[in-house]
């Protein structure tokens, strides 16, 4: 099985884990249980988190799934404007009508 480097930046630290896993497919999963993990066991609120990342090397040295901490922390920084709750659409495709 392939082995996979996960470099976790922490509050300016580094931990590096090295992981066998099946395919390429299973590195941003695996990156996201670790990122869940850790905002659960420093702060459950995640607040202190917003600069910590995970970044995740094939053997070769090739990035292949990068989770930023902040994306899985929710935003509460207030009420969300009426523009962002139209629903999304790909970029360029036209709806007709």
């Amino acid at each position: 099985m392939p082995t996979f480097r996960f470099e976790t930046v922490q509050f300016g630290r580094t931990k590096i884990v090295e992981e066998e896993l099946s395919s390429a497919d299973l590195a941003s999963p695996r990156a996201l249980e670790m990122a869940h993990a850790a905002l659960v066991a420093e702060d459950p609120a995640g607040a202190a988190h917003s600069g910590s990342i995970i970044k995740v090397y094939d053997a070769a040295g090739y990035l292949v799934a990068t989770v930023n901490f902040s994306d899985l922390v929710p935003d509460t920084s207030g009420p969300r404007s009426s523009s962002s709750k139209a629903p999304l659409e790909e970029p360029g495709v036209m709806r007709s009508g």
